[in-house]
């Protein structure tokens, strides 16, 4: 099995513009949106759009899976750390057993007062589990940056596959059980992006907030994600957060399969 590597290479910085140019001439994201993210971005994204290498992928296009988890105080306080990685780790394992798992990619992000990426696109059986040293919740929450860095390190690896000859779709979703509180971004910035890459039908975007203390439609409204693609549990407990992870994994399988249109529009969610 082949080892994922960093897309970039020499000269990240310019490999990451010279992707998101290729971005704007693909369709995938508007000069102004390109402009929002040439020169904004770090080491952090150059780790994140990294990846398995396109001449690598046996199959003939493959589904892009970014998860976001928020791993901020508020879950530890609620007791929910264990439920958050049990049900992380059975969607792994939802993943790795269906039948288009040869063709998934995933990468995990984490994020509080910092992002982590705990690791960029790989096969859904090298997708690492969490346990109580990857996933301890602690600090603040930024929502906005995890958003907005995700979504460009997202572009930029799935242009290199589209570049290699490799069709791909995305799948970008976060589970928070708050709103913003650290983020150097504004949720603003987060609707830029997310307007774009849905215009381009070519990304699914979704919002899962858990709990009854923030108005989640309204945050995930604000960051340009559809409605449709928004699933709000307000019972904050292990067994409802297990639910939710369930949800997220039927409902990627099944855009995997191509039975949900992306676009500003699209319904992710399993009714």
């Amino acid at each position: 099995m082949s080892s994922s590597s960093t897309i970039i290479g020499a000269g990240q910085q310019a490999g990451l513009n010279n992707l998101f140019a290729g971005a704007v001439g693909s369709g995938v994201i508007s000069a102004a949106t390109s402009s929002l993210l040439t020169g904004n971005l770090g080491q952090l994204v150059v780790a994140g759009a990294a990846g398995k290498d396109a001449e690598d992928i046996t199959a003939t296009d493959v589904t892009l899976i970014t998860i976001l988890l928020d791993k901020s105080s508020s879950i530890g306080f609620a007791k929910l750390s264990r439920a958050v990685r049990d049900g992380y780790n059975q969607l792994v394992d939802a993943f790795s057993g269906s039948k288009e798992s040869d063709s998934i990619l995933m990468a995990l992000w984490t994020f509080n007062d910092a992002l982590k990426v705990i690791h960029s696109y790989v096969p859904v059986a090298d997708a690492a589990k969490l346990d109580g040293r990857s996933y301890r919740p602690a600090g603040m929450t930024s929502l906005y940056d995890a958003w907005f860095d995700a979504c460009a390190a997202n572009v930029a690896y799935a242009q290199q596959l589209r570049d290699g000859g490799t069709p791909c779709r995305s799948l970008v979703v976060v589970i928070t059980d708050g709103g913003d509180t650290s983020s150097r971004r504004a949720a603003a910035d987060c609707a830029k992006i997310s307007r774009d890459l849905l215009a381009s039908e070519q990304f699914v975007l979704a919002f899962v907030g858990v709990g009854d203390d923030v108005d989640f439609k309204g945050v995930a409204r604000s960051m340009g994600v559809p409605a449709g693609c928004t699933l709000v549990q307000t019972t904050a407990t292990a067994s409802a957060l297990r639910k939710v992870f369930e949800m997220v994994s039927q409902s990627a399988i099944r855009m995997s399969q191509q039975k949900v249109q992306p676009g500003p529009n699209a319904g992710f969610f399993l009714n």
